[in-house]
């Protein structure tokens, strides 16, 4: 490929359609994408929102269109013309709203419908919104892993509120689709949170108390904690 060749391959308009449930910071996503900001709380997407801006992560700055869908979109006819031409489709979920992460597979079903007759079909991924509320998640990192797996999805989770993995995630999702190289992870592998350590399958006992996976709360982790600390700390 020549090198002019190549400059026009790189400024191709990208097309990336977000979808998802209501109140999932579909919105807050694009916003802090195109302009490293956090949007201003309030206000919801009527119908469709088209934005357009770059990807300043690749060299030269790819052309973008963002179409933001609104959540109600998936029970109208809609649909299909908010999604013509899409190159991506970004699947948002709520980390905070189980149902939110339960009805993707309505929607990817719904576009996968859509797209079954045409040639082309989008890369589709899905992006966990709200880490900054880590302590309040109710979706699993075991269940996204799994579910990623089961339609051969790429999965990250950030916060448009903060701007974690926000540029990572489009930046690489932008490169897969124009073919180029992709960028390796900036952070390490996800750790477990304290509701998914992986605990033996048998109850055990520490200290008196049961360190079953069903009944195993954070106050009796930490106690677990110091207790093999003041361990390895005394003196034999």
């Amino acid at each position: 490929m020549s090198d002019i060749e190549d400059d026009q391959f790189h400024r191709k308009t990208v097309k990336i359609t977000i979808l998802g449930e209501p109140f999932t910071g579909k919105s807050s996503l694009c916003q802090r994408y195109l302009s490293n900001s956090p949007r201003a709380p309030g206000g919801t997407t009527h119908g469709a929102e088209v934005l357009a801006g770059q990807c300043l992560g690749l060299r030269p700055p790819v052309p973008l269109h963002l179409c933001d869908v609104a959540g109600n979109s998936l029970s109208t006819g809609m649909l299909r013309n908010y999604l013509y031409a899409s190159d991506l489709v970004l699947f948002v979920y709520d980390l905070t709203n189980l149902q939110s992460f339960e009805k993707l597979n309505v929607w990817i079903e719904k576009v996968k419908e859509i797209f079954e007759q045409e040639p082309k079909k989008p890369l589709m991924a899905l992006f966990g919104n709200k880490s900054d509320l880590e302590h309040q998640r109710a979706v699993r990192f075991s269940c996204v892993k799994k579910f990623a797996s089961k339609y051969l999805l790429e999965h990250f989770k950030g916060s448009a509120r903060t701007g974690e993995m926000v540029n990572y995630a489009f930046t690489n999702l932008i490169a897969r689709v124009l073919g180029l190289p992709v960028q390796s992870s900036p952070v390490a592998i996800p750790s477990k949170s304290e509701n998914e350590l992986e605990l033996p399958n048998s109850p055990a006992q520490t200290d008196g108390v049961s360190t079953s996976p069903l009944i195993m709360n954070r106050k009796t982790l930490r106690k677990i904690q110091r207790k093999a600390s003041s361990s390895v700390c005394s003196v034999q």
